[in-house]
C-alpha cells in the first residue's frame, strides 16, 4: 500500500544514459542447432546433447530444436517416438532454453524424396506432434516451417502450392493454438498463406519469417526474387513486426560489414540468429570494430549485432505532469517482446519499505514502436521520499526483462521523490 503524506513531494528524474552491456534478456537472441533424428527402434542418447547445452550455448536463451520424421514418410507416427520427441522437449526445458522448433521430413537437401505422397499424412502427423508442443508451449517461442521441403525450408516440395500451403498452416494453427508462434521461409509465402485465410485472419498475427538465407547473395539464396530486394525489406518493416523473425547468415563472395547488416536487421525486425553458421560471415562480424561516438565505440560488429536482437528497451525521460507519472522507454533492438510481460512501478520509501505498483500495459502489444509512453496515476497522496524504479518480468515465470539503462540492473532508476 502507498504510504500518505502530508507534505507536498518534488521528482527528480535520474539521468538516462545508454548501456552497451549484454542483457541476457529471454525470448531472443543467439541460438546454436540441435538436430535429431527419430527412428525406431529408437537410437535416442541426450547425455551428449545434455553436455553440448551446458558448454557450448550456455551463455543462450534460445536453441534451434529440428527433429527429423522422415522415418515415418509412411505411416503415422508411433508412440514410441513421439514419447522421443517429449524426451527432446524435456531436455530443453531443463535446461531452462526456449526453443525454435522445426519438424522436417529431411536432413540431407531430398525433400521430394523424403516427404510423405498425400497431404493427409502430413496432417495426421501435425496432429499428433501438435499435441506434445501444446504441452511445451512455455518452453517454445516459434515453430518453423510446415514440416516440408529440404531441411524442412519450404523449397523443393510439391506442397508449396497456396491451396498446400494455406492448408498446413491452417493444421498447424488447429493443432497448436495460440501457444506458440508460426513462422514460412519468405516474405511471398506469407502473403500468399495469409491473403488465402479468409475467416481465420487473426492467424496472420501468429505468423513471422525464418530467412536461412541471409546476406548468401542478392536474393538470400532465393528467399527473395531477383531485383525486388530493397521492395521485399520495405515490406517486412512495414508488415513483418506481428511475430517473431529469424534465421542465419550466410557469406556471400563478399561479407556483409555489420553496419549494413544492423540496418536491414531492423527492416526484419529481427529476433533472433544463428551463432555458429556460417563462420565466413560471423568471423567478419567479429574483426570488424565499431568506430561512433557512445557506448559501442570499441565492441566488435558482432557484440553489436547479437546485443540488438530482439527488444532492448531503454528509459530515456521521466517527469510528473500534474498527477501522472510519465515515462518514455526507447526500443533500441531490432524487434518488439513478443511474450506476455508485466511492469512495475517501485518506489524504495523510508526503513526499506518498498511500495509496488502494477502498471496497466500490454508490452507484447507494445510492437516496433520507436518510443513508448506511460501515464500512471499518482496523487499526492500517495507519493513517498524515497527512490522510483521501474521493473518488468516475463508474466509466465517472473524472469526479469532487463533494461538497457547505465546501471540498471532487474529494475531501473527513474527519479526521486523529495520533500519541498
Amino acid at each position: 500500500m502507498w504510504i500518505r503524506r502530508k507534505y507536498k513531494m518534488r521528482f527528480r528524474k535520474a539521468e538516462f544514459r545508454e548501456s552497451s552491456r549484454e542483457l541476457e534478456n529471454p525470448g531472443c537472441g543467439w541460438y546454436h542447432v540441435y538436430p535429431f533424428t527419430l527412428r525406431i527402434p529408437t537410437e535416442l542418447c541426450l547425455e551428449e546433447t545434455a553436455v553440448c547445452i551446458s558448454d557450448i550455448s550456455k551463455k543462450e536463451e534460445l536453441a534451434l530444436v529440428r527433429i527429423d520424421i522422415g522415418a515415418f514418410r509412411s505411416c503415422e507416427i508411433p508412440r514410441e517416438a513421439l514419447e522421443d520427441v517429449s524426451r527432446i522437449f524435456d531436455l530443453f526445458r531443463a535446461c531452462r532454453k526456449q526453443m525454435i522448433v522445426r519438424f522436417a521430413y529431411d536432413s540431407e537437401g531430398k525433400g521430394m524424396e523424403r516427404e510423405p505422397q498425400d497431404i493427409l499424412l502430413v496432417k495426421k502427423h501435425i496432429e499428433q506432434l501438435g499435441e506434445i508442443v501444446r504441452r511445451f508451449s512455455s518452453d517454445i517461442l516459434v515453430l518453423q516451417g510446415i514440416f516440408v521441403g529440404n531441411w524442412g525450408e519450404m523449397h523443393h516440395s510439391k506442397f508449396l502450392t497456396d491451396s498446400y500451403m494455406s492448408e498446413l498452416i491452417r493444421s498447424l494453427y488447429h493443432a497448436v493454438g495460440d501457444s506458440c508462434y508460426l513462422a514460412v521461409r519468405t516474405p511471398e509465402q506469407w502473403r500468399r498463406i495469409t491473403d488465402s485465410l479468409g475467416g481465420e485472419r487473426g492467424l496472420r498475427k501468429r505468423i513471422g519469417l525464418f530467412n536461412d538465407g541471409m546476406f548468401g547473395s542478392s536474393t538470400d539464396l532465393g528467399t527473395y526474387q531477383e531485383g525486388v530486394r530493397q521492395e521485399e525489406l520495405a515490406w517486412q518493416e512495414r508488415y513483418a513486426s506481428m511475430a517473431p523473425n529469424g534465421g542465419e547468415a550466410l557469406a556471400a563472395e563478399t561479407p556483409t560489414g555489420y553496419r549494413r547488416a544492423a540496418e536491414e536487421m531492423r527492416q526484419m525486425h529481427l529476433c533472433y540468429l544463428n551463432s555458429s553458421y556460417h563462420p565466413g560471415q560471423l568471423d567478419y562480424w567479429k574483426k570488424e570494430c565499431v568506430s561512433q561516438p557512445g557506448c559501442w565505440n570499441g565492441l566488435s560488429g558482432y557484440e553489436y549485432i547479437g546485443r540488438h536482437l530482439g527488444s532492448r528497451f531503454m528509459v530515456s525521460d521521466a517527469g510528473m505532469r500534474g498527477n501522472q507519472l510519465e515515462i518514455i522507454i526507447e526500443n533500441c533492438g531490432f524487434s518488439g517482446f513478443y511474450e506476455e510481460a508485466e511492469c512495475f512501478l517501485e518506489i524504495a520509501g523510508e526503513a526499506g519499505r518498498i511500495c509496488c505498483r502494477q502498471i496497466d500495459t500490454k508490452v507484447s502489444e507494445w510492437g516496433n514502436s520507436k518510443k513508448i509512453g506511460l501515464q500512471i496515476p499518482l496523487p499526492e497522496e500517495e507519493r513517498a521520499s524515497g527512490n522510483v524504479f521501474l521493473r518488468m518480468q516475463r508474466k509466465r515465470d517472473g524472469r526479469p526483462v532487463r533494461f538497457a539503462n547505465q546501471d540498471a540492473g532487474d529494475r531501473v532508476l527513474l527519479g526521486s521523490f523529495e520533500r519541498r
